[in-house]
């Protein structure tokens, strides 16, 4: 059922077609799995390896996934946007060795040649979650992380993976609150001050950065979902570098803050000094993730 809602702008500050997003699809059209951006500062290439902290989460979700479809004969299960299958192994590992078809899509080609490296037992399919190439209710499950985020039109993408699930069918996102996901504990006013200054940054190269809440919103006025619940999630860096082994990348969005005016160049360089020093060594540089938040739901018989 479609519905009129408020536009885009009246709800969010970023900008759709700039930044993180957009970086996606011109890595798509490049056949590249290397993002880059010149409005953002970021360039990442998106099959390195990093230390995940959300794995916790990652390995919930599989297990509320196997749980739902225990008594279903060979269900099948897709993750869209699922990037080189890390959560569709997790899921593999949770049903222990039930027969189950495992079904993978992306954007991005060059992410799913590592994917069909990781499970060769799935299929996988380079496509839009706008467009999803599936006839209408085929899958037993469906699940995304961090991928309405980076949506425009993220209710049309909710649309596209309610109409595959079939009815009864479990549905799990992942998503976050961009502009306070993240929270720093330091009793440094000048570390929270650029660090505040980050965050808001990072969620205006977002298309949609308070993608949990507005998900959340949609499918609870959805005709075709019931039974919507949000559950929260929580972890911590206890140092900078655990999750890259480096601050490169903190490093490039900081300076296009200072290129536009936003952040000192004193400021950065005290910023990253301490991520590395002593701030970092003495606990006064801790981050706490606030997500991402669990959005799970079924589709209506």
């Amino acid at each position: 059922m479609k519905r009129d809602f408020p536009s885009m702008a009246e709800e969010s500050t970023s900008d759709p077609q700039g930044g993180y997003s957009a970086a996606y699809r011109k890595a798509a059209a490049a056949g590249t799995a290397i993002l880059s951006d010149s409005r953002s500062g970021m360039k990442i290439d998106h099959t390195m390896s990093y230390n995940d902290p959300t794995i916790p989460l990652r390995k919930r979700i599989a297990a509320r996934i196997a749980k739902s479809v225990q008594d279903i004969e060979n269900p099948k299960c897709i993750d869209v946007a699922c990037s080189m299958a890390g959560d569709l192994g997790h899921l593999k590992e949770a049903l222990g060795g039930k027969p189950a078809q495992l079904f993978g899509i992306d954007l991005l080609e060059a992410q799913l040649v590592k994917a069909r490296e990781n499970l060769p037992e799935a299929k996988f399919t380079q496509g839009d979650v706008l467009a999803l190439p599936y006839g209408d209710a085929e899958f037993d499950s469906v699940q995304t992380s961090r991928l309405l985020v980076h949506i425009p039109d993220f209710r049309k993408a909710i649309d596209e993976m309610i109409r595959i699930m079939k009815p009864g069918a479990i549905g799990v996102f992942s998503e976050g609150e961009m502009d306070q996901g993240m929270m720093l504990l330091t009793s440094d006013d000048r570390l929270r001050s650029v660090h505040q200054k980050k965050t808001e940054f990072t969620a205006k190269m977002c298309a949609n950065p308070r993608a949990a809440s507005s998900s959340y919103k949609y499918l609870l006025s959805h005709a075709d979902v019931e039974d919507v619940t949000m559950e929260a999630f929580t972890n911590f860096l206890f140092k900078p570098t655990e999750m890259f082994g480096t601050m490169d990348y903190d490093a490039q969005g900081l300076k296009k803050l200072v290129e536009n005016g936003t952040l000192a160049q004193d400021d950065m360089d005290y910023y990253l000094a301490e991520a590395t020093g002593r701030s970092a060594n003495e606990g006064n540089f801790v981050q706490q993730f606030c997500g991402p938040i669990e959005i799970h739901f079924r589709k209506k018989k």
